[in-house]
């Protein structure tokens, strides 16, 4: 790993250690504590906290930022969705200075979500005879900027520190307080993908109750530089009593209610196929067309500001931009379904690969139903590669591809 200089931070006006790995303290097993983390987080039936999520260090400028209040209830044991969901607050967009208001709940059934611009609460009841409706990811899923980030998942799952606990590093950091709270300070790391993309997180545990209180999500650029995306969680109250109308919620005074209609998922376009043609304009008006470059590699990153996933896939891109673009390798990010600034992003952000504005009916020829989707289409013009979601092994396509065509 680059090395870098120390950053530190304060939490509660207490200086605490910097965001890149520190030195171990040696005084407590990490992976006892992950362990008594665990049994902890089983003996919690409901839970309520509020929550901040920001990105810190070279990530300041490149996350979403997001405040609230997250409500919690399990569902019986065997329920694959796992429990009621509710989440409100603020959410600041990456590019964005002006705030959301989000309201987002799930009862068990039902999702039911504002929508501010449209003035409008959207509907969506899970179809009960669809496996592919009756996970958590899928309801997470629609949830969108703002409550998913707010959501520590380890309070829901059956083996949250799974991971963790079989991390090929894991250290304790000693002690810090968190809103209060003094807690056990845990870092790790671990291979998160078949592919060996390291994951390096910074878990902060009550030393009385054992329940995580902060997650910090480690990130190094292409410079060495350490960054973190942050959740922090204040004010949390275990097994608690949560009515129904917590996770139902009320149609707010001159809202419209709308129902959900799934857009046509069919499926990506397969490899070998012909990449279907395009035009579009990128920030200074510039019309760019996938037929211009054919004989280099092209890499599509279809996404929006608004998309978690996108903004995290995005550092990756950019390093592909600056490894590759002396060999023929081009890429593009295509915005597509935007709610916010694209252009004000990307230059705040630092990315400096390509922009297309505009891609929806791009988006649209190429079975595009979510983001971030991803095509990497060879120098004769057909598709080498495609994934929804966020890819760990792209530098590795791109490399066989260009071997193979002698570039």
């Amino acid at each position: 790993m680059k090395g870098a200089a120390p950053l530190e931070r304060e939490v509660d006006g207490q200086k605490m250690q910097q965001i890149g790995p520190g030195i171990g303290a040696y005084t407590e097993d990490p992976r006892k504590i992950l362990r008594v983390a665990e049994q902890a987080i089983s003996t919690v039936r409901s839970l309520t906290y509020e929550a901040n999520y920001q990105g810190v260090g070279v990530m300041a400028t490149h996350s979403p930022v997001a405040a609230g209040k997250v409500s919690l209830s399990r569902l019986a044991a065997n329920n694959p969705l796992k429990a009621k969901m509710a989440a409100r607050g603020v959410f600041f967009p990456s590019g964005r200075d002006e705030a959301e208001i989000f309201h987002t709940t799930f009862d068990g059934k039902t999702i039911r979500k504002l929508r501010q611009k449209e003035k409008a609460l959207m509907i969506k009841t899970l179809l009960a005879g669809d496996p592919k409706e009756r996970t958590l990811g899928f309801v997470t899923s629609f949830f969108g900027g703002g409550p998913y980030q707010l959501l520590m998942l380890e309070y829901l799952l059956d083996a949250p520190f799974a991971q963790q606990g079989e991390a090929s590093v894991a250290d304790y950091e000693g002690r810090a307080a968190v809103n209060g709270v003094l807690c056990h300070v845990v870092y790790v790391e671990y291979a998160a993908s078949p592919q060996g993309r390291v994951q390096r997180e910074r878990w902060f545990f009550g030393v009385k109750d054992n329940l995580p209180r902060r997650l910090e999500q480690l990130v190094v650029d292409a410079n060495g530089r350490y960054g973190a995306y942050v959740l922090t969680l204040s004010n949390l109250r275990p097994n608690v009593s949560l009515d129904n109308p917590t996770f139902i919620g009320q149609v707010p005074k001159g809202y419209i209610v709308k129902h959900y209609e799934p857009p046509n998922r069919l499926a990506l376009l397969a490899v070998g196929d012909p990449a279907p043609d395009w035009k579009l304009t990128d920030p200074v008006s510039k019309v760019h067309s996938l037929s211009e470059y054919r004989g280099k590699v092209v890499v599509l990153d279809f996404w929006a500001t608004w998309c978690g996933p996108c903004i995290r896939a995005m550092p990756g891109l950019q390093r592909l931009h600056e490894k590759y673009k002396g060999r023929g390798v081009v890429v593009f990010g295509v915005n597509a379904w935007e709610e916010s600034n694209p252009v004000e992003f990307m230059k705040r952000s630092g990315y400096t690969y390509g922009l297309l504005l505009k891609g929806e009916e791009v988006a649209e020829a190429y079975r595009v139903s979510s983001l971030p989707t991803l095509y990497v289409i060879g120098v004769d013009g057909t598709i080498v590669h495609r994934l929804s979601g966020i890819d760990d092994n792209l530098e590795g396509v791109i490399e066989r591809h260009l071997k193979q065509h002698g570039m």
